[in-house]
């Protein structure tokens, strides 16, 4: 089990913020012996007209373009990460279904902050929410490459998305040999209306669903250390995004014990986090 030789894909369209998920992308491959996949999302362009007045398809120029666009920074990051094999692909459609697409056979897709600019779309939009409601792997969404410092953090509810969280997480951690710390954030903690036998009880579940949590990424890689942290706060996203301070990297499901496809809690956290997070499906699509 673990990182190692996975493949990782990065959608690139040559702004500040996918060079940063570029570089971090690059970093994590070379600590796990892993592959390092650039794409770029293009559309055939219409330009010109033909003899009957309709406008005609002329892609070579701007498909050239970008695909050096691909090439440069393939070439920049390999030079700089002479250990991991970079290769670059260019693939034709919208941003969301061409990431959507290669999600289906990738291990892990990386994207940049503020939306992969004027060609990829608006990240944390309309867009966004497509790509981490359907996407078929997880999705790391980078906002600093520099950070690399601090614990993983893993938020763990008893859900099927949130154990796949805490395996992603193990594996993140022991690749980075970094502290694991599994989070459970018991919200309204402290309504007025809750008696103490009902307060006594929800907080032995939540114990036991922490400890259960721990268990699991503990027993993910031996020598982890993992550390156990109980929160209570007003909502879970504002418990986990105060608990992300300083972390590393934060790991959360796709959603937790709530219906839906992309819950309401990792889309908050996805749009106010100010560090690193991914987003982890379970396996088996729904």
């Amino acid at each position: 089990m673990g990182f190692t030789g996975q493949d990782i894909v990065v959608g690139y369209d040559d702004t500040t913020a996918s060079m940063a998920a570029v570089h971090w992308a690059a970093d994590l491959a070379r600590s796990t012996q892993s592959g390092l996949h650039l794409v770029h999302a293009w559309t055939w362009p219409l330009l010109g007209q033909g003899v009957t007045g309709l406008p005609v398809l002329d892609p070579t120029g701007p498909r050239n373009q970008a695909m050096r666009l691909l090439d440069d920074a393939a070439e920049r990051i390999a030079l700089r990460y002479p250990e991991v094999t970079v290769t670059a692909e260019l693939l034709q459609g919208m941003p969301r279904e061409a990431l959507e697409e290669i999600s289906e056979r990738t291990d892990l897709l990386v994207v940049g902050t503020r939306g992969l600019g004027a060609v990829m779309g608006t990240l944390l939009g309309s867009v966004s929410r497509g790509i981490l409601h359907d996407v078929g792997c997880p999705v790391a969404v980078i906002r600093s490459d520099q950070h690399r410092a601090g614990p993983v953090l893993a938020a763990y509810d008893g859900s099927e998305a949130a154990g796949e969280a805490i395996d992603e997480a193990a594996d993140l951690a022991a690749a980075w040999h970094a502290v694991l710390r599994v989070v459970h954030v018991r919200s309204g903690a402290h309504a007025p209306s809750a008696g103490s036998a009902e307060l006594w009880s929800a907080g032995s579940r939540s114990r036991g669903v922490l400890e259960e949590g721990a268990a699991r990424a503990a027993a993910r890689h031996e020598g982890l250390e993992v550390q156990a942290r109980m929160i209570e706060d007003r909502t879970v996203a504002e418990g986990m995004l105060e608990a992300a301070t300083g972390a590393r990297m934060m790991v959360i499901g796709h959603r937790g014990l709530s219906r839906g496809g992309f819950g309401s809690t990792a889309h908050a956290i996805v749009l106010h986090a100010t560090g690193n997070v991914t987003v982890v499906r379970p396996a088996s699509r729904e």
